[in-house]
C-alpha cells in the first residue's frame, strides 16, 4: 500500500471527480458528514472552511493505493477499515472527510478528501504532508500484512 497527500484548493472539483461516474466505485465513509452527493459534501465543508479567510487551500487530496497482490483480500469491511484508520493516523478526526473507491484503472485504489480547518477552526499542518502519508501507509501495511 502506498499514499500520496497535497493541500488543494479546488475542493468542489476533486469531489466531483472522486464522485464520477464510471471511475466510483463504492463510498467507504462519510466523516462528520451528512451529505451524499459531491455538491452536498462541499456545501458542508464550506460551512466550516469559511470561517478561515487566510488559508488558501483549505483541503487535502490523498490517494492511497493497494497492491495487486493484495487486491483479493479487500473486501468493502477492510478497505472502509482501512480509510479509517489513515485518516484517524494522518490526525483528521476533528476533520470532515469522505472516502470512495475507484474502479477506473487496473489498480484498486482509495480517494480520500478531507477539509483542512477542523471542526474547531484549526488549519491542518501540511508540512511534509505526503511524506507523513508515505508512513502512516508503510505503517498500516506492517501492521496488516499488506505490500508495500
Amino acid at each position: 500500500m502506498i499514499a500520496k497527500c497535497k493541500a488543494i484548493a479546488h475542493g468542489g472539483n476533486a469531489l466531483e471527480y472522486i464522485f464520477c461516474e464510471g471511475k466510483l466505485g463504492r463510498l467507504l465513509a462519510l466523516h462528520n458528514l451528512c451529505g451524499e452527493t459531491p455538491k452536498e459534501i462541499h456545501e458542508e465543508m464550506k460551512l466550516i472552511n469559511d470561517y478561515n479567510s487566510r488559508c488558501k487551500n483549505k483541503f487535502l487530496r490523498i490517494e492511497i493505493g493497494i497492491a495487486p497482490k493484495d487486491e483479493p483480500l479487500m473486501t468493502f469491511k477492510t478497505l472502509n477499515r482501512l480509510a479509517l484508520l489513515f485518516a484517524k493516523q494522518m490526525g483528521l478526526d476533528d476533520h470532515q472527510w469522505v472516502a470512495v473507491t475507484h474502479k477506473d484503472t487496473d489498480n484498486l485504489h482509495i480517494h480520500i478528501i478531507a477539509n483542512r480547518i477542523s471542526l474547531g477552526g484549526q488549519v491542518y499542518d501540511t508540512t511534509f504532508v505526503s511524506n507523513r502519508a508515505a508512513r502512516v501507509a508503510e505503517d498500516l501495511s506492517h501492521k496488516y500484512g499488506l505490500t508495500i
